[in-house]
């Protein structure tokens, strides 16, 4: 008797669960706020439409341009999200000021920080500590101490590349040398202390490896909200050799987030001469209302740094280099203008030299990488305020997700003719053209929630493509291949390979 019961229990369980789906799908597609936007069906029935795309394939966010052909300009792509391509809806929702708050997927290495605040006054309030620290002048300041130290470091370990094997150079695993360059710059522009990975030989830095092989795993959270703090809680309890052999991930931020605390204890290791980050946050400024964040806040706006400081330089400093060895009439043109302006390829010219009038093709360079680099390219989800808003012409509710992609500007096919073609001329134009083109391309975002380190971006992406290109000749053919560059939306690109040259010293 208990048996049937049993079995008649799980029976009506089951159909009450089908009948939930059911009528949750009914509503979705018919009685719901957003029903009357267009759109993929499935998509507004359910969030396994995005999922698939984003987990199982390179990512929604690639489709979203042939949706919007066929769809328009606003669409549904989740039962409680909208996208929209027009540029001019994309500046409604991110200027500075907006009301459209973020909406924040749980990872607890980043619960706390900058990027998990959802209201524009906390964000307001918590970037006021980081807009001077990252300052063009802030950066100029260090550059001697901190920019031609790192870059000179990596300019010497590739030099003993280059020169290995009687002159004729080696292959250098570019993808794991620039994330060593960008994590390091990073960490000691930030906190004054380091990993050390451009002292290991050939670039094997272990814990920038270790960092990097989770990054494919950040577009989980979006879908599976607690993942990551239910695995980390079910990690922190393994053996710390257990961790370190089979979690390479959470072991390496581990690591990062150890030394970073050692650093915030003990501030007498820090040089007086360049504050730190951790200076500022334990110095507020009471007039403007700054309180000192808690230490597990504090650490994670550091992890937070190293992340969006190193993935998204180093994927626009191989996304350069890989266009610019592919064309030999862009990379002729600029070294012929990089050996006019540095005519010494053992000489370390500054940042603010570079951007200037005499580097002009060096800048258009640059420019064109991070368009196609995308810095974050997916969906970056703010959410509808109470009372909703008028979008487009069309009244949105409030509590709405809504997202506009940074990949779908970056290509705007009206901005940027042939827009996936790497194309550093399309930046040598007239004033009006380029304001144009400025204006839709958005790779570190806009307004009040803007990448505050885009300064120091541009400082490191300027440096290291200059001494790069006047000091080495690259060849990525025969060890590269456009599969290799083809990349999935794991919040920023991940590419299914590496980009991998021969190096060489260029003859003056």
């Amino acid at each position: 008797m208990l048996y049937l019961f049993s079995v008649q229990s799980i029976a009506y369980t089951f159909l009450a669960f089908i009948a939930f789906i059911v009528f949750r799908t009914i509503y979705r597609l018919y009685f719901h706020p957003l029903a009357r936007f267009p759109g993929p069906k499935f998509a507004a029935a359910t969030t396994l439409y995005n999922a698939y795309y984003d987990i199982l394939d390179s990512g929604l966010i690639k489709r979203l341009p042939d949706m919007h052909k066929k769809y328009g300009p606003i669409i549904r792509i989740q039962p409680n999200e909208i996208h929209v391509s027009d540029i001019e809806a994309y500046n409604q929702i991110f200027k500075v000021g907006a009301p459209f708050d973020r909406v924040w997927h749980d990872n607890p290495f980043l619960s706390g920080s900058l990027q998990s605040l959802t209201t524009l006054s906390e964000t307001k309030r918590r970037k006021e500590f980081f807009n001077p620290f990252f300052s063009k002048a802030a950066i100029l300041r260090v550059e001697p101490y901190l920019h031609r130290q790192k870059l000179s470091q990596f300019l010497t370990t590739l030099s003993s590349a280059a020169t290995a094997n009687e002159g004729k150079g080696t292959v250098v695993d570019f993808w794991l040398a620039f994330r060593c360059l960008t994590m390091d710059t990073v960490m000691d522009y930030c906190f004054q202390k380091d990993m050390a990975a451009l002292n290991e030989p050939g670039f094997k830095s272990k814990i920038v490896e270790d960092i990097a092989e989770g990054a494919g795993l950040a577009i989980v959270a979006t879908y599976f909200p607690r993942f990551f703090s239910t695995v980390n809680s079910m990690i922190e309890a393994l053996p710390e050799s257990m961790v370190e052999k089979y979690f390479k991930p959470v072991f390496g931020w581990n690591c990062a987030q150890r030394s970073l605390e050692r650093q915030m204890q003990n501030p007498e290791l820090a040089d007086a001469k360049l504050p730190t980050m951790f200076d500022r946050m334990l110095r507020p400024d009471e007039k403007k209302g700054q309180v000192t964040p808690s230490d597990h806040d504090m650490i994670a706006d550091a992890v937070l740094m190293i992340a969006a400081g190193m993935d998204t330089t180093a994927n626009c400093l191989g996304v350069v280099l890989w266009h610019v060895t592919q064309d030999p009439k862009v990379e002729q043109k600029l070294v012929e203008e990089l050996k006019r302006g540095i005519p010494g390829n053992e000489e370390i010219v500054s940042s603010a030299a570079l951007e200037g009038a005499e580097f002009k093709y060096l800048q258009a360079v640059v420019k064109e990488g991070l368009r196609l680099a995308y810095g974050v390219p997916g969906r970056i989800i703010r959410k509808v305020p109470k009372g909703g808003a008028t979008v487009l012409g069309e009244y949105v509710p409030g509590g709405v997700q809504i997202t506009s992609g940074i990949y779908m500007h970056n290509t705007n096919e009206t901005a940027f003719p042939d827009p996936f073609k790497y194309d550093p001329e399309r930046w040598m134009c007239d004033e009006e053209t380029y304001r144009q083109r400025e204006r839709y391309m958005n790779s570190f975002s806009r307004g009040s929630r803007s990448c505050v380190g885009i300064n120091l971006a541009y400082a490191e992406l300027h440096l290291t493509v200059a001494h790069l290109f006047r000091r080495f000749q690259i060849t990525t053919t025969g060890y590269t291949t456009e599969a290799d560059m083809e990349w999935n939306d794991c919040f920023v690109p991940v590419p299914n390979g590496r980009i991998r040259g021969l190096a060489k010293m260029r003859e003056d």
